[in-house]
């Protein structure tokens, strides 16, 4: 009987200790850098939807579109030639026809990209160009150049936000991050570049438009406009 309460004392005291020393060394939680902005876990899938509408000949005839599906898929990693952990991105198409009002079957077969993680940057090589495309910790206002990496001249990408609620295509995320990678309007050029990533999900929304107005009416616009909205997302 004494030694069970020697007992009861004695872990009683460890617990009035292991308190008191909480109380003096808070947790400290780790840092969100933003990593999960940009998955890199294998399996992880993408579905969208991509309109894309060309304004070539607007006096002669009306704008040519085209839509698909595209599923970008993580499907394995390996090393590059710098020994960098890198994935490897399937991606596969259902091309839609207007027509019938139906997309193919079967998806097609992939075209391989590639991008790496690394502690302080996303990078995606897309027909074998790379881009800087996040910078780790992903906070709103910062800048960086996203062709530091290619050839293609200096281009200024900044994070207009981050953190915030969407909706896009019925699929709510509730922290979203806005890259613009150019934006420039005016009375005859309407160039916007941007992309949307979710936590978790990845990127979830581009927009391309390159505009060029040759009057007053959007009827006289020739040029190019190219959306990707995200309408489903897992893993496999």
């Amino acid at each position: 009987m004494k030694m069970r309460k020697n007992i009861f004392f004695f872990m009683l005291f460890l617990e009035l200790v292991f308190f008191s020393w909480k109380k003096d060394h808070p947790v400290v939680s780790s840092p969100d850098f933003g990593y999960n902005y940009f998955p890199n876990d294998v399996g992880r899938y993408i579905i969208c939807q991509v309109d894309s509408i060309s304004y070539d000949d607007p006096l002669s005839r009306p704008p040519d579109t085209t839509r698909y599906l595209l599923k970008e898929l993580i499907a394995a990693t390996f090393f590059d030639n710098s020994g960098r952990p890198t994935l490897r991105i399937e991606r596969y198409y259902k091309m839609y026809h207007f027509n019938t009002h139906s997309y193919d079957s079967v998806w097609s077969v992939p075209r391989v990209w590639s991008a790496n993680r690394t502690t302080s940057t996303a990078e995606k090589v897309e027909e074998n160009i790379r881009y800087i495309k996040l910078v780790f910790p992903v906070r709103q206002n910062k800048q960086w150049n996203g062709n530091v990496y290619n050839m293609l001249g200096s281009k200024e990408y900044q994070i207009t936000s981050a953190d915030q609620s969407e909706t896009i295509n019925t699929v709510h995320f509730d922290s979203v991050a806005t890259v613009s990678q150019f934006d420039e309007e005016n009375l005859v050029l309407s160039q916007i570049e941007k992309e949307k990533f979710a936590r978790n999900v990845g990127l979830i929304y581009k927009q391309r438009d390159s505009l060029v107005k040759q009057g007053t009416n959007f009827a006289d616009t020739t040029g190019y406009r190219v959306t990707q909205k995200i309408i489903s997302y897992g893993k496999q």
